[in-house]
């Protein structure tokens, strides 16, 4: 997964998202944090998920709570590029190996948390215990304790992995559970100014006006708009809300395509640039 480091202004940090991975913060961890960086120590970035529109902050709370301790207005972060799942289910992971330990109410709370999460259909016990770094035993209890209460849905379907071989397995020996999986529409990057032209990329979701969030081959999520997108084939039957008519990309579209992929640190220095080169334009077309 691609992944970049930027300063950003700390009111720019999503934290309502279900992404705090502990139960809730140490305050004395946060006062040794504060201790720290008035001595000249420096954080590690924090973790955060960009959509496109948000920067969910997925690891580093305790850092972010420390630096408004100290009346910082930036933070230094990590991108990763995906959704508000994505980091949801990332938080669960979080925090294992760190100083700070995990306390069986963070232990909890991420395991409630990733059996809940859409991602972990069709997931072994085994995989997820790995995930959030338990074990097998305690994933399996409250499985059977969340479907018992009705809080998720008995899935008789598992992904399991068998001497690097991936594959779903039915558990309950009946044959008749099977697994449902969206199927979601693939096109083809038609635009040779783009690192990920000739690939196929799969449309998460419509976004405002005609841009559209993909993943792409390596996992990456990516804005593109429809003129930037053709048919993969014929045989694909697009669904009709999402059908991309085949179409050159005018001016105006190259352009806003480019500026939404700007990093934040840019956008200034763009702004700057388009209102100095509109007003040579503007001076060299008076009479």
């Amino acid at each position: 997964m691609e992944v970049h480091l930027l300063e950003i202004d700390r009111k720019l940090l999503r934290r309502d998202g279900g992404t705090q991975p502990r139960e809730k913060l140490d305050p004395e961890h946060v006062e040794d944090l504060v201790r720290d960086w008035k001595k000249g120590a420096r954080f590690e970035p924090v973790l955060v998920y960009y959509d496109g529109e948000s920067y969910w902050l997925t690891d580093g709370y305790h850092r972010d709570a420390a630096l408004l301790e100290l009346g910082e207005s930036k933070i230094l972060v990590e991108i990763c590029f995906g959704t508000l799942e994505d980091a949801k289910w990332h938080s669960y992971s979080v925090n294992q190996h760190k100083a700070l330990k995990r306390s069986n109410a963070d232990k909890q709370r991420a395991i409630i948390g990733a059996l809940k999460h859409p991602y972990a259909v069709n997931r072994s016990n085994v995989q997820i215990a790995e995930h959030c770094g338990v074990d097998e035993g305690t994933i399996r209890t409250w499985r059977k304790k969340l479907e018992d209460n009705g809080e998720i849905e008995v899935c008789h379907a598992r992904t399991v992995t068998r001497n690097g071989k991936t594959y779903s397995q039915n558990t309950t020996n009946i044959g008749t559970s099977k697994p449902i999986q969206q199927q979601l529409q693939k096109f083809k990057v038609n635009s040779p100014e783009l690192p990920y032209h000739g690939q196929i990329v799969e449309v998460l979701e419509v976004k405002t006006g005609d841009c559209y969030q993909c993943r792409t081959a390596n996992g990456d999520i990516y804005p593109f708009f429809k003129s930037e997108l053709g048919d993969v084939n014929s045989s694909l039957t697009p669904t009709s809300s999402l059908t991309i008519p085949s179409q050159q990309q005018s001016a105006r579209e190259k352009l806003i395509a480019l500026v939404i992929r700007l990093p934040e640190q840019c956008l200034e220095d763009a702004i700057a640039l388009l209102q100095e080169r509109f007003y040579v334009q503007n001076m060299d077309n008076k009479p």
